[in-house]
């Protein structure tokens, strides 16, 4: 007989534990099921060599501190620390930028490149604060309509500005600003966060309205909030590395009653012949029926690969057929038997630099040659890099004597011109390691060991469609109402009962948690209006509610 649960989350990572606790919050029987053999997905520890633990992602950078309050991350082991500075940026004239956690200290460090563009760097900062209260939105509600935002703009000022950051470019932006390749290289390294483009690609200012649009979504009372650092990367490291986070998460959801299985591989969702949901079916054949299914999959994967034909319409269909995924991501992991030293870290300073994060990418023509290298489908020759050697704030995470740096690097072409990722992607990381060693004079003199994964390793372990970490890029054409696609943006699907919560949906795939939250608040109204219970309903608080 198959078991019954009210509600069953698909693939554990993030969202999908953040979506399984507001549903068992709601006491609802709840199970989520996971296809490796550790819920947390990128978050997840990762033994790359004997006693070196990390994780694909390198940072919390952006997880929201609502998620972490609602789910009580802190009572069930979550602690930070808090390296200051947060983040060095070195640069080729062996000068760096240092992002400090105290504003003024962060002010100088602007002014040692140019006293206009340390005035101008808050002036961006203020206008997207500004602009982000304008639209008038919530992330933690499903997306408006391009249409209705424009709409709420009230000036000339306002639209333009607004016009700017979804139809302009970052080179343009800060070219129009800035003085220097330094800060322009700060902000434009910010930027391309969102996906595989370049500084010239229409759109690619529209990252700086994240954090904005959060802080204006929600205030919270809280010791840290990380929205208001000065820059991105300033949470914290997670005390046991990145993996404590969906540690913390998995203890949560289950002290709220929710069971969580691995190694349980969902290869179809059920649906009925009047086409709501029923379930799914697990690898081998077993069945689970539940009366809502929420998918933390890929949309690609939730409604082409695991759901029939015949449920799901031809345009839609179409419109996440030509969705253009491009994933770009390669990891490289290094085990190290000395402590890196960076070549522009001032006397005193080189544990403070080795111990926070850096990234690596001089300046925009540096940028746009990476991102077009991998267009061409060639693994870039002068990569964009971020990484960090979190065993320096946590000894936990080497052995002892040892370090561990963990490296994301971009862009690598999930798609080779020439040859295949089996055999280059040692070669690739070779090609990481010469940019490093020349910030870091001492890197290939302490290495012990090397890993590199690229996209289709990242894909094949993780689920990640062509290796892309977000699901698809976070350009404005595929933001508010297009996210995923044009149709889907709600959470709900064409299968009743179906939703999806997962990073290819509205606000997308930074390490929020928002997605999580928000299609499982879809879940829970749609469920409690199905049931026509008033006990039910009672139980929603009305703010948790997403009107239809």
């Amino acid at each position: 007989m198959s078991q019954k649960y009210d509600a069953v989350v698909v693939g554990g990572g993030h969202n999908g534990l953040v979506a399984a606790h507001y549903l068992a919050q709601s006491e609802l029987k709840v199970l989520v099921v996971e296809r490796r053999h550790v819920v947390g997905g990128p978050c997840s520890a990762t033994e790359f060599f004997p006693g070196y633990r990390g994780s694909v992602c390198n940072s919390p950078g952006s997880l929201e501190p609502k998620i972490v309050l609602d789910m009580e991350l802190e009572r069930f082991g979550l602690a930070f620390d808090r390296p200051d500075p947060s983040l060095v940026h070195p640069f080729p004239d062996g000068r760096a930028f240092i992002a400090w956690r105290d504003r003024e200290r962060v002010d100088a460090e602007l002014r040692k490149f140019s006293e206009n563009d340390a005035r101008v760097y808050h002036e961006i900062v203020g206008s997207c604060t500004e602009l982000a209260k304008k639209l008038e939105l919530s992330l933690f509600e499903p997306p408006p309509r391009l249409s209705d935002l424009f709409a709420r703009l009230r000036t000339p000022e306002d639209e333009a500005a607004f016009t700017t950051l979804l139809f302009g470019n970052v080179k343009d932006f800060l070219d129009d600003r800035l003085e220097t390749d330094q800060v322009k290289a700060v902000l434009a390294c910010m930027c391309m966060f969102g996906g595989n483009y370049p500084p010239s690609a229409p759109g690619s200012p529209f990252v700086l309205l994240q954090r904005p649009m959060s802080l204006a979504s929600m205030s919270i009372e809280a010791d840290h909030d990380p929205r208001k650092q000065p820059l991105r990367g300033s949470t914290g490291l997670p005390r046991g590395g990145m993996g404590s986070v969906t540690e913390a998460m998995e203890r949560s959801i289950k002290a709220s009653g929710a069971e969580v299985r691995t190694e349980a591989e969902v290869t179809s969702i059920k649906v009925a012949a009047n086409g709501r949901v029923q379930g799914i079916v697990l690898a081998g054949g077993e069945e689970i029926d539940a009366a809502m299914v929420i998918s933390n999959l890929h949309p690609k994967t939730t409604l082409l690969n695991l759901v029939e034909r015949r449920h799901v319409g031809e345009p839609l269909r179409t419109r996440l057929e030509q969705l253009k995924v491009r994933g770009c991501a390669f990891k490289v992991a290094l085990a190290l038997d000395d402590m890196p030293r960076f070549a522009a870290a001032p006397p005193g300073a080189l544990e403070a630099f080795a111990s926070c994060q850096f990234r690596i990418a001089p300046d925009m023509e540096y940028l746009e040659q990476c991102v077009n290298d991998a267009r061409s489908g060639i693994p870039s020759r002068a990569p964009r890099l971020m990484g960090l050697t979190p065993s320096l704030v946590d000894p936990s995470l080497a052995p002892p004597g040892k370090h561990l740096m963990t490296i994301s690097v971009y862009y690598a072409p999930y798609k080779l011109r020439e040859g295949e990722w089996a055999t280059e992607k040692q070669h690739f990381g070779e090609q990481v390691i010469e940019t490093l060693a020349e910030y870091v004079p001492n890197l290939k003199d302490i290495i012990e060991d090397v890993r590199c994964d690229s996209p289709k390793d990242l894909e094949d372990e993780y689920g990640l469609v062509e290796g892309h970490g977000l699901h698809a890029d976070m350009s404005p054409g595929g933001m508010f109402s297009l996210r995923p696609v044009a149709g889907l943006s709600e959470y709900r699907t064409p299968v009743r009962g179906l939703y999806l919560c997962g990073a290819g949906t509205w606000p997308g795939g930074f390490i929020t948690g928002i997605p999580g939250h928000n299609g499982s608040h879809q879940a829970l109204g749609d469920y409690a209006l199905g049931l026509d219970s008033k006990e039910f309903a009672k139980k929603l608080e009305p703010e948790h509610r997403v009107p239809n």
